[in-house]
């Protein structure tokens, strides 16, 4: 996950460094019951609601995925994120017990995200001058929700294994934090945990080089010098340039051949359409 666009560090704190848990009732979610220890030493109950936040961008030509292009046209390019993103979306909203939160950019976005996406989802827009920023607001507005355990993902990793996303969840069982390294230096996930009342959020969006090959080393450094526990899911892949598709390609008909499941089934579908097109 990182600011294509953006490359000032974020400096801003927020609410997000010390944010406490709430307990908040949703339609949508499944509530699990977990023993915590309270402040006086007695077992306590506490709800565990869990969200994955997917940011996400409207679909418009020259907007999204611009290092794409010349190798395809932008109307090209949209076609392909919007597959990116619905293929990612129907996967995530099979999760039992998790709320899916788009946060969307632009403003003006959500009616277009909600037509592609659907109602059975929450809208939220981004908010902040840089990555960092927005990732910060995103989580404050998740923690005030009540919710336990919060992931942050893109919407560029189509073929991203649902069981990362289960794992994430899991490692938050036992860790503060649980982040996902992509290859191209940034991540495709981060996550927390707030179960414990009264725990602080770590603030471990500040003092990063959003856009850079450094975002996973220099987000890691700071997660060690807050010693929060932390939770590692296995290296993915972005698909950002004309080698990363040409890699989702060959990814993809591998899969097929060692007869593995394919998710990213629109995704397949348009790279075929443009293969048969001679791209």
């Amino acid at each position: 996950m990182r600011n294509r666009k953006t490359h000032r560090k974020s400096t801003s704190h927020g609410g997000f460094c010390r944010v406490y848990v709430k307990h908040f009732i949703c339609k949508r979610s499944v509530f699990a019951l977990s023993a915590i220890g309270t402040a006086s030493g007695k077992e306590g109950i506490l709800l565990v609601k869990v969200c994955v936040i997917v940011f996400a961008k409207n679909p418009v030509p020259n907007q999204v995925k611009t290092r794409l292009i010349p190798n395809l046209s932008p109307e090209q390019a949209a076609r392909l994120y919007t597959a990116f993103l619905t293929d990612g979306c129907e996967v995530l909203a099979k999760l039992p017990g998790v709320d899916l939160i788009i946060a969307y950019t632009p403003a003006e976005a959500r009616s277009d995200l909600q037509a592609l996406i659907g109602d059975d989802v929450l809208y939220i827009p981004q908010r902040g001058a840089n990555l960092g920023e927005r990732l910060t607001a995103a989580t404050q507005w998740a923690t005030e929700q009540g919710y336990t355990k919060i992931l942050l993902v893109g919407s560029d990793s189509p073929t991203l294994p649902i069981s990362y996303i289960s794992k994430a969840l899991t490692l938050l069982d036992s860790r503060d934090v649980v982040i996902g390294p992509s290859t191209d230096g940034g991540y495709y996930l981060i996550g927390f945990s707030v179960e414990t009342l009264g725990k602080t959020v770590p603030c471990i969006f500040e003092e990063i080089a959003w856009s850079t090959a450094d975002v996973f080393q220099q987000t890691v450094v700071r997660i060690q010098s807050l010693k929060a526990p932390l939770g590692l899911l296995p290296p993915w892949y972005d698909i950002d340039t004309a080698g990363d598709l040409a890699f989702l390609h060959a990814h993809i008909s591998a899969m097929r051949l060692a007869g593995e499941t394919v998710q990213a089934v629109k995704t397949e579908s348009l790279l075929t359409d443009f293969l048969t097109m001679g791209l």
